[in-house]
């Protein structure tokens, strides 16, 4: 009975060991921490995956408060930050939309992480009316337009220019500001509209396409859109190359424009399948690849949203540690076998 005892603590170890490399090794390759607060916006963007929750204003209803409470989401939060976690995204639905989050940010013990606020800059009042949060390390702030009638036919909003000029007074605040571009068929030939605001306002700009949260053929807005060709507008004005890296979320090139730094990121040039991914019906038309762990108010974890059925209800009676540690070292798997494809998502 003893050695049976004692064999069994040697898998559990060998196992714990397993998954702390397994961890490691996601947060080595960019791995995110995705909390979303709260099931609202005040947009109603065509394509929000909205963290894969059900979307309030789709249907027709105001949101609910959800299964997990804020407090509980920071306890979360701040068990990954305890494993060596680097970054948690704090997203929604639109954070600010949520009047609990400075409670939350109050609760989470983020250590060493970095704290990224994903907004649309909509309800930045809220935190300029307040001293500089210093927990707050970024902010993500979209800015998919910078047209009011675009903004207001696609993206469910009043004001694009009122943004931006949310977006400038957050970095004068205080706020490292960097500006999240989503391509999409809509708004292709906005680019260079958006990439004058980010020079003029010497703001950090990402570019992304748009990323598949379901099967919907419709989802794009038309066809997947490859960001290469912005790469081309970034080459005639004279952006110089300066990195390139494939990480967790695809493959992103790295530029200086006149000392404003631009990342294009790019699925199609490659984005990782690991363990998690083999057999995936959805393979074709992924656009993103293991990338990050969602969780939010609705109570799941979401390894990939394609995959509801690896959803798995979170766990309020067992450690949110070893849960965290379970959900990343299933999608990493054995990192030997881990590899990235290229190729347009279909």
């Amino acid at each position: 009975m003893t050695s049976e005892i004692e064999r069994e603590r040697r898998r559990l170890t060998t196992v714990a060991a397993d998954a702390l490399s397994r961890f490691r090794r996601f947060v080595a390759e960019g791995g995110k921490f995705r909390v979303a607060v709260v099931n609202a916006c005040n947009l109603d963007c065509f394509f929000c995956h909205n963290e894969a929750m059900a979307n309030p204003r789709r249907l027709g209803k105001a949101a609910g408060r959800g299964r997990l409470s804020l407090l509980e989401l920071a306890k979360l939060s701040s068990a990954y930050a305890a494993l060596g976690g680097a970054q948690i995204n704090v997203t929604g639905g639109e954070p600010l939309a949520e009047r609990g989050l400075f409670e939350f940010l109050d609760a989470l013990e983020e250590r060493e992480a970095r704290v990224v606020l994903n907004t649309n800059a909509v309800l930045a009042e809220r935190l300029l009316e307040r001293p500089k949060i210093a927990k707050i390390t970024g902010i993500l702030a979209s800015v998919h337009t910078t047209r009011d009638d675009q903004f207001r036919e696609r993206l469910g909003g009043k004001s694009a220019q009122a943004v931006l000029r949310n977006v400038v007074a957050l970095a004068e605040h205080g706020y490292a500001v960097e500006l999240n571009y989503s391509l999409g068929p809509y708004n292709r030939d906005e680019f260079s509209e958006v990439l004058d605001f980010s020079q003029r306002s010497g703001l950090p700009l990402k570019a992304i396409a748009l990323v598949r949260p379901h099967e919907d053929p419709g989802f794009y807005g038309g066809d997947w859109v490859d960001p290469r060709w912005l790469e081309r507008v970034l080459a005639k004005r004279g952006a110089r190359e300066v990195g390139r890296q494939s990480a967790l979320g695809g493959t992103t090139t790295t530029y200086d424009l006149g000392g404003t730094r631009v990342k294009v990121k790019n699925v199609a040039r490659g984005r990782l399948r690991t363990d998690f991914c083999r057999g995936c019906q959805h393979e074709s038309s992924c656009g993103e690849g293991i990338y990050g762990l969602r969780l939010g108010v609705d109570g799941l974890f979401k390894p990939c949203l394609l995959r509801q059925e690896r959803f798995t209800a979170i766990d309020p009676e067992r450690g949110y540690a070893e849960q965290i540690l379970e959900q990343i070292s299933a999608m990493v798997g054995a990192w030997e076998r881990a590899e990235f494809r290229g190729g347009a998502p279909g």
